[in-house]
């Protein structure tokens, strides 16, 4: 034991000068460090060294308030680390590494740090690994240059940029999504921008013609030789003009084209570009063509006015007889149509009550008889079978709902009364809306197609009211008054606005009340319509009992 004592003397003396270098060396860092804060102070730049060895991190004023640490801490690198964006913080620690493992020992790095009141700030980062005799990384000094503002301002010029060229490209998008024209010319009279319309007529792709000129464009040289004139001529007068000509490009496509020539200045108030359209005026030179025709052919009728006149007044009489023939063919025709419609639909309801129905009641019979087996053999499958009997039963109520809307049995059967308190009651109970109907007991049946038109116009009517007046209440009244058959219809709503309610009277807006009209009119019918905002609107259609059914 005494033998070792001079070694653990040894020992010690080397534990004491080691610490006292640690501690020299650390207190010339300091002392580099005070010498380099007043410099990168002034220069918004921060200091740190990082003793790799020891891990501890020593950093002047100005990176402590970067990262939010006491300028007094010489902790550990992780303590900065934290402070770096979540999204940064994994190439940060990544190029950290490769600085400590590279031969080349540089760091250059941009990220955020987010500090502790929430804000963002972009830092620089620049470093280089200095190792010692045996090779190993032992300092890592480095400094951190604020950012944001540099990279704000790159923001902001992206985001100009963006929008210019979103600009651009809306600007070549509308103007290539137009029928006429559109190009831009330069000094010497090339194509700087063309639209896709002029490179339709030219057959040509956008990089065959920007550069070129009308020479180069294979435009005869005579009308070449006008517009790059005229084009010289906006840049030196600074003024614009129009003109007109006809050509065909050489794809054979043609016509007669106005163009307008109109200078584009720059800052300094010289024309730096010419932009143009043209516009394809054949169609308007042959209808002055077709002008001047027809004057010279009146100037002709003129000589033997009575014989044109008469002429033509027998042929207006012929046509006015056509257009009233077709008119009613027309008219034939859309009662036909609706005709059509209710029988098709009597049909439909029909097959949907003795097919669709009678399956669906065998379907009921089988599953209420499966449900009662279920009770004792497969209580587990009770609960499945009887829900799906309970669906098959709202199924069995949406057919024969469906069927009666197609076409009431109750219309055929006992008449309209019975049909419209049927659908009445039906609205009622799936809208909510209260309709009041008032038939007199001693209402005389009308014919069975005039029965089905009322229906229907009843039908449509309560739709809208349902649908758009926003009123809780309906009135139905049909009576006879003298040889007509009257039916109002009357609501408790919002009303419509006057201007619409002109268009409804002159026209007719929408496919239902166009039906109306029509179903009114087959029977030589009139329909009026009135309505006060806030109060409510009234429909009244007339029917004359004698007309053809």
């Amino acid at each position: 034991m005494r033998k070792k004592a001079p070694a653990t003397k040894k020992n010690a003396r080397i534990s004491r000068q080691s610490a006292a270098k640690s501690t020299s060396t650390e207190k010339a860092l300091l002392d580099a460090n005070q010498r380099l804060q007043s410099i990168l102070s002034v220069n918004e730049v921060a200091a740190w060294t990082w003793d790799v060895v020891n891990d501890r991190v020593i950093a002047d004023e100005n990176l402590a308030r970067l990262f939010d640490v006491p300028s007094d801490a010489h902790g550990p690198i992780q303590n900065y680390l934290k402070a770096i964006h979540p999204e940064d913080r994994a190439a940060v620690a990544a190029a950290i590494t490769a600085a400590l493992e590279s031969p080349t020992e540089k760091y250059a790095i941009e990220y955020r740090i987010v500090r502790k009141d929430g804000s963002i700030s972009w830092v620089a980062a620049r470093g280089k690994v200095e190792r010692g005799p045996d090779g190993q990384p032992k300092y890592f000094p480095g400094v951190v240059l604020d950012i944001s503002e540099r990279k704000a301002s790159e923001q902001n010029t992206e985001e100009l940029r963006f929008r210019l060229e979103q600009q651009t490209r809306l600007f070549d998008i509308t103007l290539s999504s137009i029928s006429d024209f559109a190009y831009i010319f330069d000094r010497r009279g090339r194509f700087i921008y063309v639209n896709q319309a002029l490179l339709d007529l030219w057959g040509l792709r956008l990089e065959d013609a920007i550069g070129k000129d009308f020479y180069e464009l294979k435009y005869p040289t005579e009308l070449a030789e006008r517009l790059h004139r005229q084009i010289q001529q906006v840049f030196d007068t600074q003024r614009g003009l129009t003109d007109e000509t006809p050509y065909t490009s050489p794809t054979g496509a043609g016509g007669y084209y106005e163009y307008i020539f109109r200078p584009v200045f720059g800052r300094d108030g010289a024309v730096e570009a010419v932009a143009g359209s043209t516009r394809d005026i054949t169609g308007r030179k042959r209808v002055e063509q077709e002008l001047r025709s027809s004057q010279e052919h009146l100037r002709i009728l003129a000589e033997t006015l009575e014989n044109q006149v008469s002429a033509r007044t027998v042929e207006l009489e012929q046509r006015n007889a056509d257009v009233l023939k077709q008119s009613e063919q027309l008219r034939d025709l859309s009662v036909s149509l609706m005709e059509t419609q209710d029988r098709e639909g009597r049909r439909i309801a029909r097959e949907l009550h003795d097919s669709a129905g009678q399956m669906i009641t065998v379907l009921l019979m089988n599953l209420s008889q499966m449900v009662d087996e279920l009770k004792t053999s497969r209580p587990d499958l009770l609960k499945l079978a009887e829900e799906t009997r309970r669906y098959t039963q709202q199924l069995d109520q949406e057919l024969r709902t469906t069927s009666y809307l197609l076409h009431p049995p109750l219309l055929d059967e006992v008449g309209l009364r019975a049909a419209l308190s049927w659908y009445a009651e039906g609205l009622q109970q799936r809208a909510g809306l209260d309709v009041h109907l008032s038939i007199p007991d001693n209402f005389e049946r009308p014919s069975r197609n005039m029965e089905v038109a009322i229906f229907r116009v009843v039908q449509e009517c309560l739709t809208n009211i349902h649908r758009h007046s926003g009123s809780k209440s309906a009135h139905i009244k049909l009576e006879r008054q003298g040889k007509n058959l009257v039916v109002e219809i009357r609501d408790a709503g919002r009303g419509i606005p006057p201007h619409r309610l002109s268009k409804l009277r002159e026209k007719g807006v929408g496919v239902g009340l166009r039906g109306v009209r029509e179903r009114v009119r087959q029977f030589a019918g009139d329909i009026c319509i009135e309505s006060q905002e806030g109060v409510g609107t009234t429909i009244l259609v007339t029917l004359p009992l004698g007309a053809a059914n």
